[in-house]
């Protein structure tokens, strides 16, 4: 989490007077399939949501359900939902992130506090907690001036409506100045009967920042917190974990932003770290890893807001791919996350503040970069989308068609 971040904190907790969102869909869809795509074809840049002037869109997550049916949502900063509160907006594509709908809005329905940041989507694929398999799970950071909780929303109808839960953390009031202690970003993963939903805590005295986790076998009841990455050095902020599994390496793997004060790692001041284990309830004693490449240009290190996925494509040990928010491209490992054998490859996304990657289950050839507006307000504000052919990006070949109604987002 940005110590910056305060003037986008300060965008949601002003949501209520700013514009306001109906309580159906929050505005039009993208631009019409004026190039009729076929379905699950590639492309780049094609919109899913662009907000009203004044608003944007940040921070996206999508989540791929068994039957193929992708989920998109996002926050969408100085635009409020219903009951003049933000919310998270979510939207449904049938053929592969072509064509998209929106299809509800994620609410607070007991804090009064609104829906303010980072949200989080997954579909159970087993059950647990009373839920069947199927069910869609959803958090995200209900925050206001009185406090910051991460709390956990189901639906059992695709996404159609909610139901809270449980609280699952709940930390003091959005403020990212080391002392202070709320808590941020969750991300959810099924594993062992168990949810786990890490997040980013500031609440420990003896860490600026650090990153931990809580699991629930019913969903309601959160067990301790366990700590995933807590660096000795108090000003160290790790931040924003996404775990995804490698199969062939039978290994779980941690991404991570490791910003420290004011100081710089090979030219950025958010590095982007792994941690690999075989266990995703067991980071704490993995070692940490940062990602640095040496090109003819001199060396290039990601920085803040990183992602992870995992493809079967580009050899035996199948490729990682992590996407920062500093630039367009994406960085790529097909030696097992051998820490000497990262490579930048261009993906033609714009960059922008924690943007999204998702490898389609049913066409792991297929890579999905998702995006919204920078960090800092100066980039593209509405969501947008590109489907790359993996393959392809490992070759170095140029991403593939952007709309003409799109180029000018």
């Amino acid at each position: 989490m940005r110590p910056s971040l305060l003037s986008i904190i300060g965008l949601a907790l002003k949501a209520n007077v700013a514009l306001s969102l109906p309580q159906g869909p929050p505005g039009p869809p993208g631009p019409p399939d004026l190039d009729h795509l076929q379905p699950f074809s590639t492309f780049s840049n094609r919109a899913i949501y662009t907000p009203p002037k004044g608003g944007r869109a940040v921070y996206p997550r999508v989540a791929e359900l068994r039957d193929g049916t992708l989920l998109v949502t996002a926050s969408v900063s100085g635009v409020a939902g219903p009951g003049n509160l933000p919310s998270f907006p979510i939207f449904e594509s049938k053929d592969g992130g072509v064509n998209w709908k929106w299809i509800s809005n994620l609410t607070d329905q007991v804090n009064g506090w609104g829906m303010g940041a980072q949200p989080a989507i997954y579909e159970l694929r087993q059950s647990l907690g009373g839920f069947k398999p199927g069910t869609i799970l959803a958090s995200g950071n209900s925050w206001s001036n009185n406090g910051t909780r991460i709390d956990l929303y189901a639906s059992t109808d695709k996404a159609r409506t909610w139901q809270f839960v449980s609280h699952v953390a709940e930390g003091g009031r959005p403020n990212t100045t080391n002392g202070a202690t709320p808590v941020w970003e969750p991300f959810l993963l099924a594993y062992d009967d168990e949810l786990i939903v890490y997040y980013s805590d500031q609440r420990d005295p003896k860490h600026g920042q650090k990153l931990a986790h809580q699991r629930s076998h019913d969903l309601r009841t959160w067990g301790p917190v366990v700590n995933d990455v807590a660096y000795d050095e108090y000003l160290a902020r790790p931040g924003m974990t996404v775990v995804t599994y490698i199969p062939p390496l039978k290994k779980w793997i941690l991404v991570y932003e490791r910003p420290v004060g004011n100081s710089s790692s090979h030219g950025v001041n958010y590095p982007v770290h792994y941690r690999l284990a075989d266990d995703p309830r067991k980071f704490d004693s993995a070692e940490p890893i940062p990602i640095v490449i040496n090109t003819a240009n001199g060396t290039v290190a990601p920085n803040a807001s990183p992602y992870v996925v995992w493809s079967p494509e580009g050899g035996p040990k199948g490729t990682i791919v992590v996407s920062d928010a500093d630039r367009s491209a994406v960085y790529v490992n097909t030696a097992g996350a051998d820490q000497e054998k990262w490579e930048i490859k261009e993906c033609g996304q714009p960059e922008a503040y924690s943007r999204a990657l998702h490898v389609f289950e049913k066409r792991p050839e297929r890579l999905m970069v998702l995006g919204g507006d920078t960090f800092d307000g100066n980039g593209v504000g509405a969501l947008i989308v590109s489907v790359l052919d993996i393959k392809k990006l490992l070759e170095g070949d140029k991403p593939g068609p952007t709309p003409p109604s799109c180029k000018a987002i």
